[in-house]
């Protein structure tokens, strides 16, 4: 029994037979032991036959090589993938590590703008509690000082009053003029006011611009009375400041 892999000497062995058997052929001619008719026959059979499986070949080399063709633009095709392949688990494998690198930096950013974060936020509270002592202390300090510059004033106040002689009369305004104050002529009247009860300090001298006595009805009644008994004129309840008008000379 023949092997399989006889097979593929096949065209080889039928090639050979052909040839030996057109060998007989065109001997048995010449010798003529086979006729020129016989002849003629099997040389026809032979060239169809030879015809056909040379045709044969021929297509079965056209289809291998077209196969060849096919296999090797397969094999160009996957070479090209596999490149592209090759490039694509490159280019990916950089851009991992790129946007690993990104989001390393990116937690270092977010790590360092929280810790500015909290370094500002700690320093405006220090911040804000220097400036809130600074207030309290200036507050206090200016409330200390304006504690002392009314009471300087009060005193400055009283004190001028008291020069007022007798028989003479001098204005809000001028007292506050003359301390160097000129808008508290009202701070001065409430001043004299809290004062009235003092018989050391003559606050009925002290009269509105136009010579009207200050105070209520009663205050004002008794005001009248002691400006008369001093020796000033009054005319409808008036005092003439042209006669009576003190000034303060030199003034502080």
């Amino acid at each position: 029994m023949l092997s399989l892999h006889w097979f593929k000497y096949w065209d080889k062995v039928f090639w050979i037979m052909f040839i030996l058997m057109g060998i007989s052929i065109v001997l048995g001619a010449i010798e003529s032991y086979i006729s020129l008719e016989y002849t003629a026959v099997l040389g026809f059979f032979m060239v169809i036959i030879g015809a056909g499986k040379l045709g044969n070949e021929i297509r079965n080399q056209r289809m291998a090589n077209y196969q060849d063709d096919i296999y090797r633009k397969l094999h160009q095709v996957s070479q090209h993938l596999e490149t592209t392949f090759n490039i694509a688990d490159s280019y990916k494998a950089k851009t991992e590590f790129r946007l690993s690198k990104m989001d390393t930096r990116r937690k270092e950013l977010e790590y360092g703008l929280e810790n500015n974060y909290r370094y500002v936020t700690r320093k405006v509270i220090e911040l804000e509690n220097k400036l809130n002592k600074m207030a309290k202390v200036i507050v206090e300090k200016e409330s200390v000082k304006f504690r002392a510059t009314e009471e300087t004033f009060t005193e400055k106040v009283l004190s001028l009053v008291r020069k007022i002689p007798r028989g003479k009369v001098t204005t809000y305004s001028e007292i506050a003029k003359t301390i160097g104050r000129p808008t508290a002529a009202k701070a001065t009247g409430r001043i004299l006011s809290t004062h009235a009860h003092l018989k050391s300090i003559p606050v009925h001298r002290v009269v509105k611009s136009t010579g009207k006595i200050e105070g209520t009805h009663a205050a004002a009644k008794k005001r009248i009375s002691l400006l008369r008994k001093e020796g000033i004129k009054l005319t409808k309840n008036k005092v003439d400041m042209d006669t009576h008008m003190f000034s303060f000379v030199p003034r502080f």
